[in-house]
């Protein structure tokens, strides 16, 4: 299982990949990291880590905006709805998705 620090360190790697011309290597890297994010958020949502699975499903958006068929967006509204208008993390993530598609 890969840790969330080295999510950091793999990006890099990506990236560096991506600069040397290894562009098949740099998008599976850059997948992976996708999945990877997702998989952080739905098991912090399970657990009732609101903050931290929001934080990824922005994370998720500001990488590919479109990704699972506007999944990222689609999971942040249904928590949104969960957690009620007026709660301090629906008010707070719900700007900087707003702020990601306008």
């Amino acid at each position: 299982m890969i840790e969330r620090d080295d999510s950091e360190a793999r990006y890099q790697r990506a990236m560096r990949d991506l600069a040397d011309g290894h562009y098949e290597l740099a998008l599976d890297a850059l997948i992976g990291l996708m999945k990877t994010d997702r998989q952080y958020a739905m098991r912090d949502l399970a657990d009732g880590h609101y903050e931290l699975a929001l934080d990824a499903l922005i994370g998720l958006m500001k990488t590919d905006r479109q990704y699972g068929d506007d999944l990222a967006r689609k999971t942040l509204l249904r928590v949104f709805d969960a957690l009620g208008a007026t709660h301090e993390l629906t008010v707070r993530f719900r700007r900087q998705l707003f702020a990601l598609m306008y």
